[in-house]
């Protein structure tokens, strides 16, 4: 039972630290008036959406105030935290839903990881989810049961199905279904397809995903999708529109989930970098290419970068496809590229980077700085790496003093964040 501030509780005492004691409360005594009641409180309490039972005006004053404590535990009170842009979604807002597929008391499950004790927990229905995405989730769950797919089992190794991953178009509702497999065939692959074609018609694509490793931790996101995507029917990406720009993403790519926040997070990062027309911009962690794509009429040149080789193909189909040409992208490790522009002297007027959740390195901050832009614009999904960064950043001379956060994902803790580093003065 997850409990709010200011509410009085009887808990069950579990371990005493030094400075810290964990504890589970057993049963609240007086609630807050903050507390949202109902089915939210299964949603909080199992951990998936752990602030569903929090009204959503004080879920954006916990988000502020936990960037607020982190950077003062980094003795950064000099940098201020605006209110958090809120979505306009607050429910079913997900265009992308990827969820473990287990096998439970004999019966093939899809649901997630308990957060801390790595317990799986089946789910039946999605708060958070596009109904449509949550829909065809359960779809091909139900078709898997029928046909007897066993699912994987990370213990042994072994089983067929990993994960079901659903991802729609949020301008034009396109859909396609990933199956990663612990296998690259299946002697029930033509039926499952067949099936999922026959009674869910609002798919456009199938695609299976080939994943035949051993995870090191089943609760990472990382370790979800192996190398090889298989088209095995239809297309096998779905197509988003910006600005009346078109871009592709694949399977494995990333793009924004929370489709009603997409527009809003672009224009804000276009707006923080302050584009001149005579400025080299460098996009690191580039993704499919749209923050470049998008700048690029702007500046006089782009440079993305991006580790994943899938995901840089999708970047070059989207520059090809809206006739952008003064964009080049570059595959590979981020850090050494940006770390080889840096040696070779070359220089960028403004740097872009939304890293993954981990941040960044300390050589690609050194490598940023030495390249000497006017401007960096960073956008973090974690708080704390962001934090941790923006200090880095401090000691090698690039400061900020405001964060702008950005509610990307409602009724749990995570948000979005961006700020602009600008030499000391």
């Amino acid at each position: 039972m997850l409990f709010l501030a200011g509410e009085k509780v009887k808990a069950e005492v579990l371990a005493v630290h030094e400075n810290t004691m964990a504890a589970k409360s057993v049963e609240i005594v007086k609630a807050s008036p903050d507390r949202v009641q109902g089915d939210n409180e299964k949603w909080a309490n199992n951990g998936y959406v752990r602030l569903a039972n929090y009204k959503y005006d004080k879920q954006l004053e916990f988000k502020k105030s936990r960037i607020e404590q982190l950077l003062k535990k980094n003795e950064m009170d000099d940098v201020t935290v605006n209110d958090v842009i809120p979505s306009p979604k607050k429910l079913t807002y997900r265009n992308e839903l990827v969820l473990p597929v287990r096998e439970i008391n004999g019966q093939l499950e899809v649901g997630f990881y308990e957060p801390r004790t790595a317990k799986f927990i089946p789910l039946n229905s999605y708060l958070i989810a596009n109904e449509n995405v949550a829909q065809d989730i359960l779809g091909v769950r139900d078709i898997l049961r029928k046909l007897k797919v066993s699912a994987y089992n990370p213990e042994t190794n072994t089983g067929f199905i990993r994960d079901i991953d659903v991802r729609r178009s949020h301008s034009n509702n396109g859909m396609i279904v990933t199956l990663v497999t612990h296998e690259n065939d299946h002697y029930d692959l033509p039926e499952i397809v067949g099936l999922v074609t026959q009674t869910m018609h609002n798919i456009n694509g199938i695609v299976l995903n080939y994943n035949p490793h051993k995870p090191t931790d089943v609760t990472d996101s990382e370790q979800i999708f192996g190398k090889s995507n298989i088209p095995i029917w239809g297309d096998d990406y779905v197509e988003d529109t910006i600005n009346d720009m078109t871009f592709k993403v694949s399977p494995k790519s990333f793009f924004q989930a929370n489709g009603s926040q997409l527009q809003t997070i672009m224009d804000l990062a276009l707006n923080l970098a302050d584009l001149h027309l005579d400025d080299k911009l460098i996009d690191a962690y580039c993704g499919v290419g749209t923050l470049g794509l998008l700048a690029a009429k702007d500046v006089a040149s782009v440079r993305g970068i991006e580790n994943a080789q899938v995901t840089i193909e999708d970047a070059r189909a989207n520059a090809k496809k809206n006739k952008i040409d003064n964009i080049t992208f570059y595959n590979g490790s981020v850090e050494q590229i940006l770390a080889r522009f840096a040696k070779n002297g070359e220089n960028a007027d403004v740097i872009i980077t939304a890293p993954p959740v981990k941040g960044l390195s300390q050589g690609f901050i050194d490598a940023a700085v030495e390249m000497k832009p006017r401007r960096i614009v960073y956008g973090s999904a974690n708080p704390d790496t962001m934090v941790r960064d923006l200090k880095r950043f401090k000691n090698s001379g690039y400061t900020t003093s405001k964060l702008l956060p950005i509610d990307t994902s409602p009724q749990t803790p995570d948000l979005k964040c961006f700020c602009v580093l600008t030499p000391a003065k």
